[in-house]
């Protein structure tokens, strides 16, 4: 397995919603280094793989919001280094704020270059606002659409389909600030931090034909497919490149500091095949736990996720499971 990517993210911000489904498992607060810390640490590491190792991609990215003092620095920064984020900003999670206050940031994040602002919503106002876990939330994120329409931003909405929401879902495309959105996205919440609390809520195949097509075609069907579609179709390969992320805390920052950025990617390459190591193949995986008349919808790599999670569960004893780990982690593709 050949390793693609590698990227530092320093989780500094806490984020003012409570998802129950958090994918990062945020908590309320902040558990990365202070800001100024991280910046210098990435532009250390990030500058010595450029030269040694370019075969790399990399990136540095912080939250678990956006919402800090320093954000119009760091679209700087991201801008400096061609990160998506100094032009695409996912803004769930802020404090609320009043609606000059919103439109005064949201000019003021235009002004330094940002063009789209995502913003995901779970369902209606209720609804909304028990997965936020935040009363407002729902209010605030409509409020959130207008300023930044206001401002000449254009609005990216993404909508996570659960079998508890989708006739939510569906209802929520006539609401005035949806209608108007400049793009809609919806998607399965993957199993990566509290998402795999949902495991429980899929959807199907059969909740997924009974949507409008409007819904249905913003899937890329060769991505989602059901358990049964994955395995009768032979789609079940092993997985060829690793994706590494270095996640900045007080307990590990001086460790890392003190290391060249080749060895801390041929470490975090090394517990990641450890790993690996004391699991069977993908194939293996898929006859032990593929369950042939599943049509619960997966991406594969959710699927394989769950298979591994299965096996763990079952022969125990696995160590440097960098998947469950809150700091250093490997995405496979």
């Amino acid at each position: 397995m050949k390793t693609v990517s590698f990227s530092i993210a320093n989780y500094c911000v806490p984020c003012n919603s409570h998802c129950r489904h958090c994918l990062l498992s945020s908590c309320g607060k902040a558990t990365g280094v202070d800001y100024e810390t991280g910046i210098s640490f990435a532009n250390r590491v990030l500058s010595e793989l450029a030269e040694q190792r370019p075969d790399l991609s990399t990136n540095y990215y912080i939250g678990y919001c956006m919402d800090t003092p320093k954000l119009l620095d760091y679209i700087r920064y991201c801008k400096e280094h061609g990160y998506a984020s100094a032009k695409f900003l996912q803004m769930n999670g802020f404090a609320f704020r009043s609606e000059s206050e919103l439109d005064h940031l949201m000019e003021s994040i235009k002004d330094e270059g940002v063009e789209i602002v995502d913003l995901t919503m779970y369902g209606t106002k209720e609804y909304h606002d028990k997965f936020a876990g935040r009363k407002g939330d729902y209010e605030f994120v409509l409020s959130m659409i207008r300023s930044a329409e206001k401002a000449g931003l254009q609005t990216l909405l993404t909508f996570p389909l659960m079998r508890e929401n989708l006739d939510q879902i569906v209802s929520l495309q006539s609401v005035p600030e949806v209608d108007n959105a400049d793009r809609r996205l919806f998607f399965m919440p993957h199993s990566k931090g509290r998402g795999r609390t949902l495991q429980d809520n899929l959807i199907t195949r059969q909740d997924l034909n009974h949507l409008p097509e409007s819904i249905k075609n913003t899937f890329d069907k060769a991505k989602f497919k059901t358990e049964a579609q994955w395995l009768e179709e032979g789609a079940i390969v092993e997985p060829e490149q690793r994706y590494l992320t270095l996640v900045l805390t007080p307990n590990n920052i001086e460790h890392y500091s003190q290391m060249k950025a080749t060895d801390i990617v041929d470490e975090l390459e090394a517990r990641d095949i450890s790993f690996l190591s004391q699991l069977p193949s993908v194939t293996e995986l898929a006859k032990m736990y593929g369950r042939k008349d599943n049509q619960e919808v997966y991406r594969f790599r959710d699927l394989l996720f769950r298979w591994r999670q299965e096996y763990i569960e079952e022969k125990g004893g696995i160590t440097c499971n960098m998947l469950e780990e809150t700091q250093e982690f490997s995405i496979h593709l």
